[in-house]
């Protein structure tokens, strides 16, 4: 072999080549990274091919080297085609039968440059010229090699128009674009020179050395217009590292992308899920993306069965779409929500045992007072005094009162709030029962069917008690009749409590009443207790007591 300076840019550019190739591939998931790598490497086995040939005048090595070197340039166009495809976002055009068709005129035409001494549909009649400055590997052209050379140049001419196309797509960084279009297409443009004999040196292919011009060109792109910006690189990250599932699928039923979150549970391959159909994937998981490209965009609850077993996702599907506006593909985000539904199944049950043992003990709270009722009953028939047997028996009043309330709160579904009027009302019917002033008594009652809290409830209790047992006992003396009105109503936490009897008239010494009549005394602390005030009024016709006032925090 002999040095020439001929070789010198075919060195230089194959290793540019090599050094782009490398930098890409630490970014696998930039745009079209896998085609633009394959094609720096076929440039790089064609320049140093190419340079190797020059060096030798030997004929049978020429004969080979010249014969192999038709391994790269035939997939040259090929791999450009794949690149444009990839880069412009053609994706649905990459189907294994299209590629297929692609790949196959160029693979049969190195089959025949493999093959050329032994036949002439290639290259034949082969002879090394060393009249100029440097050996000349003569041939003639077969068919095959017209036929293989204009496919060549119309899959290079469709892709230069899809690429120039998609100039003014911004997404796609248009002088980013330019770049690639100059680095891949000027030593396309001059291997079709050279092909047609037009050579500044003859014999000399600049093709090979003008492949430094695709190199600088992808420099320029990734270095200075972040063609593999940092942002592919942070996606990585984030799609290796976030827990949550994530599938990508294209318009076409495709996967475009999954994280390995979702590799695992899919039960895919991480090498080789690109591009695989949604008929390959498991029938629940075909029907969830199906399902989900049918409703279109937005959030649900899915299970699915994984190795782990059923898992509970909370799914959102978006749509992907270019800076057109045109529908690209669709993102699947599941986010396992299995623990934190069973969790949710455990607290529901705690509480609904919470219940249970609240019912229960309301329960018997109840059954205690009940009891406590009973023995002041029959406490007061054993007591002579009629004062005291008085006594006793308003005593078992506010227990049965209080009673009420908690048969209440164990019937209730709610053990916090009760309806003002379910409590009130049977307890105003019990005690114009017990006292059998029913048919002379007129009972009216205002009360509002709103919720309030039991604690507030067990004051309003005593308070409607005290007061109503008042006028059931002073206020119609002598069997005479009347009517007693009761009103409870609640409205923005501003209570009004109102007793009104047509009764005997209140007696005129009211403070006097207020401050020695022991259920009185009983109403005034409840109302304090709630934050509320308790007025007595009296007139010719009426006597009208009332609580009213803000519902405050409940004093202990």
């Amino acid at each position: 072999m002999v040095f020439t300076l001929y070789t010198v840019p075919l060195f230089v550019a194959g290793g540019l080549c090599i050094l782009v190739a490398r930098y890409v591939q630490k970014h696998p998931e930039a745009p079209a990274a896998r085609p633009f790598i394959f094609l720096m490497w076929l440039g790089v086995g064609w320049t140093f091919i190419y340079g190797l040939s020059l060096m030798t005048s030997w004929f049978p090595l020429r004969l080979f080297l010249s014969i192999i070197m038709y391994i790269p340039t035939r997939l040259i166009a090929p791999v450009i085609f794949w690149f444009t495809l990839e880069y412009t976002g053609k994706d649905r055009w990459l189907k294994p039968s299209v590629m297929v068709l692609v790949f196959a005129i160029p693979v049969i035409a190195i089959i025949a440059s493999l093959t050329s001494p032994w036949h002439h549909f290639f290259r034949y009649d082969f002879f090394l010229d060393t009249s100029g400055p440097f050996p000349i590997l003569r041939y003639k052209a077969g068919i095959l090699f017209v036929v293989s050379n204009i496919y060549s140049s119309t899959l290079i001419f469709i892709s230069l128009i899809l690429m120039l196309l998609t100039i003014r797509d911004r997404s796609l960084k248009p002088i980013a674009t330019m770049l690639l279009i100059v680095g891949i297409f000027i030593p396309v443009i001059v291997e079709i020179l050279f092909t047609l004999g037009i050579t500044p040196i003859q014999g000399y292919n600049f093709a090979a050395s003008t492949i430094i011009i695709t190199g600088v060109s992808y420099l320029v792109a990734i270095l200075r217009y972040r063609l593999f910006s940092f942002v592919p690189i942070a996606r990585s990250r984030v799609m290796e590292n976030i827990s949550d599932l994530v599938v990508v699928i294209d318009t076409h039923g495709q996967l475009v992308d999954c994280n390995p979150p979702a590799l695992h549970f899919i039960g895919l391959g991480s090498a080789s899920f690109a591009g695989t159909p949604l008929e390959l994937l498991p029938p629940f998981w075909q029907e969830v993306i199906q399902r989900g490209v049918r409703d279109g965009e937005g959030k649900r609850e899915v299970t699915l069965p994984t190795k782990e077993g059923n898992r509970t996702f909370d799914l959102t599907v978006r749509t992907l779409r270019d800076g057109r506006d045109k529908t690209l593909g669709y993102l699947f985000l599941f986010h396992d929500i299995t623990e934190l539904r069973a969790s949710e199944q455990k607290v529901a049950r705690l509480l609904e045992e919470k219940n249970l043992l609240l019912q229960e003990v309301h329960h018997r709270i109840k059954n205690n007072m009940s009891v406590i009722a009973s023995i002041l009953s029959l406490q007061a028939e054993t007591v002579q005094e009629k004062g005291a047997r008085q006594a006793l028996l308003e005593a078992r009043g506010r227990v049965q009162s209080m009673m009420h309330l908690y048969e209440r709160l164990y019937r209730s579904t709610s053990f916090d709030n009760v309806s003002v009027y379910d409590y009130l009302s049977p307890l105003i019917d019990k005690l114009v029962q017990s006292f059998n002033k029913s048919s002379r008594i007129v009972i009216e009652k205002i009360i509002a069917p709103v919720q309030i809290s039991a604690r507030f409830l067990f004051y309003i209790g005593i308070i409607v008690n005290e007061l109503v047992t008042n006028a059931l006992k002073y206020a119609f003396p002598n069997d005479e009749t009347g009517k007693i009105l009761i009103k409870c109503t609640l409205e923005d936490n501003m209570l009004d409590i109102l007793v009104e009897d047509t009764g005997a008239t209140f007696p005129s010494n009211v403070e006097e009443v207020l401050t020695t009549g022991f259920g009185l005394q009983v109403v005034r602390l409840m109302a304090r207790q709630m934050g509320c005030q308790f007025s007595v009024e009296r007139s010719a016709e009426y006597t009208r007591c009332r609580v009213t006032g803000l519902l405050g925090v409940v004093s202990e």
